[in-house]
């Protein structure tokens, strides 16, 4: 498994008959890398240095080193590749027309019209993105910070043993969001859910992403 390749960008091309390219030069050798408009968009200018983190697609017919700028397009990429229907192709597609957080959040939302924006993702692939994936991203990335069951914020206790709230936190900071954010928007929607019965961690997340936009 290569990792990554950090060298000298020696050219990128947003358009080739491969797709998308990055050329790096490591100590003389020179890796085509396969990746996606994003990532030369993000990339440096020819002659600096450049970090792609890169993952090798074996296929019997040939080795494709596909790498991003960014660790996090490559860690999503690779959970992508796990869905069946889904190749090299669309997920690049979906990794050049959505940022890694509204990927995440479709999918753990379930919520597959965003996804079909993507070329070659038809509503019957993304329902199945989503429900072959969505337990894996919610356990993508491993949180340090995590609700105890007596967790206090600010003075106020969140629900004991609540595994909504847990779960919803967790994602919350696999997307993105700050630990502070987090609480924050936890706290505003809790009162009001309680209310309303004993909520899932999907309706938690839910209203915690909508206080979250607004702020």
């Amino acid at each position: 498994m290569i990792t990554y390749v950090r060298g000298t960008l020696t050219g990128k091309m947003d358009q080739s008959p491969r797709g998308a390219l990055l050329i790096v030069d490591v100590q003389g050798m020179g890796y085509e890398v396969l990746t996606n408009e994003r990532s030369i968009r993000q990339a440096p200018a020819i002659g600096e240095e450049v970090h792609v983190f890169t993952t090798l697609v074996v296929r019997e017919d040939a080795m494709i080193l596909v790498g991003f700028v960014n660790r996090d397009e490559r860690d999503l990429f690779n959970i992508l590749q796990s869905a069946s229907g889904v190749g090299v192709r669309v997920a690049l597609a979906l990794l050049s027309d959505m940022a890694v957080t509204d990927i995440v959040q479709a999918v753990v939302l379930d919520e597959h019209k965003p996804l079909t924006v993507a070329k070659g993702v038809g509503p019957k692939l993304a329902k199945k993105i989503v429900l072959e994936l969505k337990e894996k991203m919610k356990a993508w990335r491993e949180v340090a910070l995590r609700f105890s069951t007596d967790i206090k914020t600010e003075g106020h206790v969140l629900p004991r043993n609540s595994e909504a709230f847990i779960e919803a936190e967790t994602v919350l900071l696999s997307l993105g969001y700050e630990q502070n954010e987090v609480s924050e928007s936890l706290k505003a929607v809790q009162t009001e859910l309680e209310e309303e019965g004993s909520p899932t961690s999907e309706v938690v997340l839910r209203e915690s992403l909508r206080w979250l936009s607004r702020v």
